[in-house]
């Protein structure tokens, strides 16, 4: 019985040598994966930008006279007439004058002047299909008694300009044409090319003066004029 028993005991020995060695070899075990680096950190900088002035407003200028009263749009209508020419007996220059009054007692605006001829019983025409164009410029002053002045200029589109005419008459139906520079060479003869006037509705001036004494000979005749104002 003793021998069958140490039997059993060296039979067990053997298989568990058996069985651990055909055991499979343990997994080595797995490397732990690596953190990825952190970026560096950058410093923020927080800039502070100096707050825009604000602009101030342009003071309006003290005026010595009421302005609102004048503000706005006004109208002169200019007439020119030469008179007994040696050519032409009657042509017109007839324009309006676009004046502006600005909030600072300025003048700025336009004019345009057109042309006609007449001549009984001769047959005349002008032949300038454009008008003759101005600038305005000025500004207001203070006269006398409360009232207010404009004192304005006229700048000439084309100070060359010429006023191109035709006349035909019975003795000579072959006709004539004249072209000119009559108008601003009346203008400059009249002293209209820079004038004052009162800013008064219905103002009206009138006069006349002979060319052929202080055109210096360019023009001949009688210069009528009219200047009247409106809004």
């Amino acid at each position: 019985m003793t021998t069958t028993k140490a039997r059993l005991v060296s039979l067990c020995l053997v298989l568990g040598a058996m069985m651990v060695a055909c055991a499979p070899p343990s997994a080595p075990a797995a490397a732990p994966t690596p953190r990825p680096p952190l970026p560096a950190r950058v410093p923020t900088r927080i800039v502070t930008l100096a707050p825009t002035p604000t602009p101030l407003p342009t003071p309006t200028p003290t005026l010595s006279y009421a302005l609102a009263p004048l503000l706005g749009n006004w109208l002169i209508d200019l007439s020119l007439q030469l008179r007994e020419g040696i050519t032409f007996d009657d042509v017109r220059f007839i324009g309006t004058l676009n004046v502006e009054v600005e909030a600072d007692g300025t003048l700025s605006g336009d004019a345009e002047f057109y042309t006609t001829v007449w001549q009984p019983p001769c047959v005349t025409a002008a032949l300038d299909p454009e008008p003759i164009r101005a600038a305005l410029s000025g500004a207001l002053e203070p006269a006398e008694g409360g009232e207010v002045v404009a004192m304005l200029r006229l700048q000439p589109e084309d100070a060359l300009r010429v006023t191109t005419l035709r006349l035909a008459c019975p003795d000579f139906p072959e006709g004539i044409q004249l072209s000119e520079p009559m108008f601003w060479e009346a203008m400059r003869a009249a002293d209209l090319l820079s004038f004052s006037l009162p800013l008064r509705v219905g103002w009206t001036r009138r006069f006349s003066a002979d060319l052929s004494g202080i055109s210096g000979g360019a023009l001949y005749g009688t210069l009528h004029a009219e200047l009247r104002l409106s809004r």
